[in-house]
């Protein structure tokens, strides 16, 4: 891979999107009336985890159109009604209702960024070609902290087809090239939005 940073635009506006950011961001106010954020997002991601991705039967049951929400609903509560929380539990039955549960794994995910986003946290998703040892991935989340002064999520994962390099999303832009070339990148734009930023604050109190 060239050591020239190339940035693609990419649209991550699918109906599976939307319909995962809508359904998390309605999760995630209920449940922040009851300060139960992190209990619900991480019961919700553990749903995806080591229920649906572990069991084809679970996943067959849930997402088949075909099955009826009264029979989708007893599933839930035959599985769950005992450990899960009352919040996320209801708020499933409304996803089988709404013949919906086909997105969970798309809400679970908008679920987990929307959390970070409130807690003032990033994530970013990193592809290499080989797995990051953990040194390099701390440098890389230092780094990445200094560059926009927020927490950071490391989301790794492997594709043996990038030669060299890696690929690095954070929001709905792909940045792939160097490491080097990247953060260099990221702190010019970071710089530039700073900059365009106060010259409009100063633009207003001038007016």
């Amino acid at each position: 891979m060239s050591e020239q940073v190339s940035k693609i635009a990419t649209v991550f506006d699918s109906e599976e999107q939307h319909v995962g950011q809508v359904y998390a961001r309605a999760l995630l106010q209920v449940a922040s009336a009851s300060n139960k954020v992190d209990l619900v997002v991480d019961q919700l991601e553990s749903v995806v985890r080591d229920v649906l991705d572990k069991s084809s039967e679970a996943e067959l049951i849930l997402s088949n159109p075909k099955m009826s929400a009264d029979e989708k609903i007893g599933f839930l509560d035959r599985v769950f009604a005992s450990e899960m929380d009352g919040t996320l539990l209801k708020f499933l039955k409304v996803l089988c209702r709404r013949q919906r549960m086909n997105f969970v794994r798309s809400i679970a995910q908008s679920a987990l960024e929307q959390r970070d986003e409130m807690a003032g946290r990033m994530q970013v998703d990193v592809i290499t070609s080989a797995p990051l040892a953990e040194s390099s991935s701390q440098a890389l989340i230092a780094k990445l902290k200094a560059i926009f002064n927020k927490d950071v999520r490391l989301n790794s994962s492997v594709d043996p087809s990038i030669l060299g390099g890696l690929v690095v999303r954070i929001g709905d832009t792909v940045y792939d090239g160097s490491l080097d070339g990247q953060l260099k990148l990221l702190r010019k734009e970071t710089k530039t939005k700073s900059e365009a930023s106060v010259r409009a604050k100063a633009s207003q109190m001038a007016s």
